[in-house]
């Protein structure tokens, strides 16, 4: 009699899924988007099928969405690198900013997101055939390193937002060094991309009913030129941190209505007075960093960039 008491009491005091959350963990699109993922590739058709996705249904339809809704205008389209591996890097305002960027350019970008969201349901078979690239926090995640290398090997491009989250007003907050430390170890250049306004139409810690689809808002993408690391530039703390200045003062030019120049980084750069970082801007402290980021207490899953 107890046993069966306790077990009511279980049932009773325990957290009920809702019938509509039931519905969505046991949907059938996930295990039918993974038998179907699993026999393209056999196949050896995987990739096409994802270029299909990406070109005609996602980013064809993307645009239209934005321009539709929020305007959005596109400078410095021409600035984008025409082949070879890349690093796109942007402020980061909104979920929507990886699309916002990714439809923006003319060529494939696979953005790096964590490892939770290839856990939510119906949402984690949308963006797999995105390219995006899972990557497990507060750990050493080489295999998601490993695949970010290999995209830019093989003349791909990855993006990256090194603020590591989203800001809530709009304003650029510190960056990280995960995305200076892949330019000084893969060679190749970096391309700076504002957002702007996006955080109006979808605030953090907001959900997708809270986006502003009246009311006149703009969201704009501006695409800086790309810049290069010096290839005698060593894979140190001291000069990733001369990388990640120079992508974060990129960045404010782009938020200020300037452009950057495309050049080779080989030496500390001048801050513009302009671009200063405002005495009354608030800042997060952050653990030290070791001195060399090749240093076994380098943490890349923490230093990445993703939200």
């Amino acid at each position: 009699m107890e046993k069966a008491n306790n077990s009511i009491k279980r049932r009773t005091t325990g957290k009920k899924m809702s019938f509509g959350k039931y519905l969505i963990k046991c949907n059938p699109i996930d295990p039918l988007s993974n038998i179907s993922r699993k026999v393209m590739k056999r196949f050896g058709v995987l990739d096409i099928f994802d270029d299909f996705i990406y070109w005609n249904v996602g980013r064809t339809n993307f645009i239209k969405l934005f321009k539709t809704y929020w305007k959005y205008p596109i400078r410095g389209k021409e600035n984008f690198p025409e082949y070879g591996g890349a690093l796109v890097i942007a402020n980061h305002q909104s979920e929507l900013d990886p699309f916002l960027v990714g439809s923006a350019v003319h060529r494939k970008v696979q953005w790096l997101s964590k490892a939770e969201n290839f856990q939510i349901p119906i949402f984690k078979s949308f963006i797999k055939p995105f390219g995006t690239i899972p990557l497990k926090r507060g750990q050493r995640d080489e295999e998601a390193m490993q695949n970010v290398r290999n995209v830019l090997e093989n003349g791909g491009c990855v993006g990256m937002f090194p603020e590591g989250t989203r800001s809530s007003d709009g304003s650029l907050g510190e960056f990280r060094s995960g995305a200076a430390r892949l330019v000084l170890e893969s060679g190749v250049p970096y391309v700076p991309c504002a957002v702007i306004g996006a955080y109006k139409v979808f605030p953090k810690h907001k959900g997708p009913s809270s986006i502003k689809w009246k009311g006149g808002y703009e969201i704009s993408i501006v695409i800086g030129k790309p810049v290069y690391a010096d290839p005698s530039l060593e894979a140190n703390y001291e000069n990733a941190q001369l990388i990640k200045n120079a992508m974060r003062n990129d960045i404010l030019k782009l938020q200020s209505g300037e452009m950057n120049e495309s050049r080779t980084i080989s030496k500390r750069e001048k801050v513009p007075a302009s671009l200063a970082i405002s005495t009354q801007q608030k800042t997060k402290k952050r653990a030290k960093i070791p001195k060399s980021i090749m240093d076994p207490g380098f943490n890349p899953a923490e230093d990445l960039s993703i939200s």
